[in-house]
């Protein structure tokens, strides 16, 4: 079916998620191409990536397009199976780690105060921290959801006698409670497009904003997203 959509130009079926066009998307590249159609990817109102050779909605980025090599299409599908198999490995992991087994709780209590998706959270501190309360990043970023001190402060962290913002951050509750309430914010302000709040969360909402609301054209950006969908996709079909 996939095929003959692609082959007729007709548009493909909303709720065809990406593991089900995986090696029919290069099968149909061919007739795509010939065809002079463009493809495009975009998350859907429940998180679920979908494809598209009609009007894309706002915020879709191209996959491929009709000047699009064939060659580069396929590195495109390349990145993409990698991503899937490298969040395969990731979440066999979750489940022998025993940081992510002492959060979980801790996770969950987050999840139900700030209605986001428990999984998207798993996902987000995965991808920053692997669940190591105490990482910091070369910016200065703290704990497993990695939050920048001013970030913490403008969601009510203050400093102490005798302590900081940064080393409060270091707290596992604290610091997934204020992540996820960061991330619910950003939820909302894309108005439940999950990528660009990815990209928020990750570069800022300044660059999202100068982008035109798309995900910028930054590596660590792109493979930051790229690598919390995956994660986030296998963990929506594992119970973890």
């Amino acid at each position: 079916m996939v095929l003959s959509l692609f082959c007729l130009l007709t548009p493909l079926a909303h709720g065809v998620a990406r593991p089900l066009l995986k090696g029919a998307l290069i099968a149909g590249l061919g007739c795509a191409l010939t065809g002079q159609a463009a493809v495009w990817t975009y998350l859907d109102a429940q998180g679920v990536t979908q494809f598209t050779n009609t009007e894309p909605p706002k915020g879709a980025s191209v996959v491929i397009g009709s000047d699009v090599p064939l060659a580069q299409a396929q590195a495109v599908q390349a990145v993409m199976d990698t991503s899937f198999h490298e969040a395969q490995r990731t979440v066999a992991v979750l489940q022998v780690n025993t940081l992510y087994k002492q959060v979980h709780g801790n996770l969950s209590d987050a999840a139900s105060a700030y209605g986001v998706d428990l999984n998207l959270i798993k996902a987000v501190a995965a991808a920053e921290s692997a669940f190591n309360p105490n990482a910091v990043s070369r910016k200065g970023a703290v704990g497993l959801m990695q939050i920048m001190p001013a970030t913490a402060r403008q969601y009510g962290v203050i400093a102490e006698p005798g302590t900081t913002v940064a080393r409060k951050l270091t707290n596992p509750e604290l610091n997934i409670h204020t992540g996820t309430k960061y991330l619910a914010y950003l939820l909302r302000l894309y108005g439940g497009q999950v990528d660009l709040a990815l990209a928020a969360y990750n570069a800022g909402e300044g660059a999202v904003l100068r982008a035109g609301n798309r995900i910028p054209e930054y590596k660590e950006t792109q493979d930051y997203v790229r690598k919390v969908l995956a994660v986030y996709k296998v963990l929506q079909t594992q119970a973890v």
